[in-house]
């Protein structure tokens, strides 16, 4: 439509040159009435007034006369020109119907907008404001994108909600979930820090667990409370909890360090969540209490004593070294044995505990070694007290203090009994011969 209104224009108006000058000026054709129809209107006046004067003279009018065929021709040439031109522009303005919203369809209109593809939207004006108007949107959409790239920086970088936790180190923690949507990508923060020694690959840990569902809606709800439990998790550095994210995050800490964690659904994995009944749009919030690691070369530490009986092994070895066991030549005893080679000054092993030792483990008939943590390359952990291990050990080691060193001598009875272990080498018979070292116990 505004091509057509842009032909009627040509006529009804003064033509324009390419360059915005008045084209009548350098065309005089171009004019919107033909000259040679102005020049018979000129000579008939002057004929006219000749005749009213009575001065015209003979060789004007034969002049006149000549002339006159010239300008019908003009004017015949005028009229072919006109002719011409209407193929393009009509002489009369075209009233068009604009089609109602309603009657416009898919395959008859195609919408111009900004970084549509296809012809744009016909725009009238000079070149100059065309270009004013390309810088203008040009401007406009760099505007629009950095605007948009900020808004998405600021969401990545945008303070995550926070979990509160307070309390003393070594008691369960208070913690507290915000009422708002958990963060999308997982977080680790260290809220106490340790001064004891750091968490290597292979270590033995102890640590104390709470954990949270945080889901979409805001709040937490308890899922996990080693502290109401009374039992810590223990295991292998980088294999403790199963949750790599975790695992990875204790490794180097410091014993006496508290950690607080948020893992999304992806971060925990499909069996784990599941088994914590963690929805897809839930995160799973941890607080570990990294109490202890022991090492492969961990050891009883405290003060010698002596063991002045000859009719008992001799035990010899330094700390950090798996000890040497000497059998007597006497007969075994029937009776369990119990003494203290080295004591310890920590807390006193309970019945229920989780014990953490080092052990050497002899045949009194033999001296052969059927099985040594030592020899393993890493602390042992067992329930102590509660029928988990043999009676011997039960017996022999509640009571003790972590850091001691104990020798134990057990009979048949109060091992393997007659039945003995055959995949350990142990007959019915055989009496035991252990040395244990009292890591702690949890």
């Amino acid at each position: 439509m505004s091509e057509v209104k842009g032909r009627e224009q040509t006529r009804t108006d003064e033509p324009q040159d390419a360059e915005g000058r008045d084209a009548s000026a350098a065309d005089p054709t171009a004019s919107g009435e033909p000259e040679a129809a102005e020049r018979p209107e000129t000579e008939d006046t002057e004929r006219t007034e000749a005749e009213s004067a009575e001065a015209a003279v003979s060789g004007k009018d034969a002049e006149a006369e000549a002339e006159a065929p010239a300008a019908e021709e003009d004017a015949a040439e005028a009229d072919a020109e006109d002719e011409q031109k209407s193929r393009f522009a009509h002489p009369d303005p075209i009233k068009l119907k604009i089609p109602a919203a309603k009657e416009i369809t898919r395959s008859e209109f195609t919408p111009h907008a900004l970084g549509a593809k296809g012809l744009g939207a016909p725009r009238s004006g000079t070149r100059a404001q065309a270009k004013r108007r390309k810088i203008l949107f040009t401007t406009a959409a760099v505007v629009l994108i950095a605007l948009a790239a900020g808004g998405a920086v600021w969401y990545e970088t945008r303070p995550a909600p926070s979990v509160k936790v307070t309390g003393a180190f070594g008691k369960a923690p208070a913690v507290k979930v915000p009422k708002a949507k958990p963060p999308v990508k997982q977080q680790v923060k260290e809220v106490v820090a340790g001064s004891g020694k750091a968490v290597a690959n292979g270590d033995l840990v102890v640590a104390q667990l709470v954990a949270y569902k945080w889901n979409a809606k805001g709040g937490g709800k308890e899922l996990l409370n080693t502290y109401t439990k009374k039992q810590p998790a223990i295991g292998q550095a980088g294999q403790l909890t199963g949750l790599a994210p975790l695992d990875k995050a204790i490794t180097g800490r410091k014993a006496g360090t508290r950690l607080v964690m948020t893992l999304p659904y992806q971060a925990v994995g499909d069996q784990i969540a599941q088994s914590l009944q963690l929805g897809k749009t839930d995160d799973f919030v941890v607080t570990v209490d990294v109490l202890n690691s022991f090492g492969k070369n961990a050891s009883a530490q405290g003060t010698p004593q002596k063991l002045d009986n000859p009719k008992l092994p001799a035990v010899t070895g330094g700390a950090g070294t798996a000890p040497t066991v000497k059998i007597p030549s006497a007969d075994a005893p029937d009776k369990l044995q119990v003494k203290t080679l080295i004591q310890g000054n920590g807390p006193v092993v309970q019945k229920g505990q989780t014990l953490i030792a080092q052990y050497h483990g002899v045949l009194w008939r033999n001296g052969k070694v059927f099985d040594s943590s030592w020899q393993r390359g890493a602390p042992a952990s067992f329930p102590i007290g509660v029928k988990q291990v043999i009676p011997g050990w039960d017996t022999g080691l509640v009571g003790q203090k972590a850091g001691s060193r104990v020798l134990l001598v057990v009979p048949p009875k109060d091992g393997y009994g007659s039945k003995g272990s055959p995949q350990g080498g142990i007959k019915g018979t055989d009496t035991l011969v252990f040395v244990v070292d009292v890591l702690g116990s949890y």
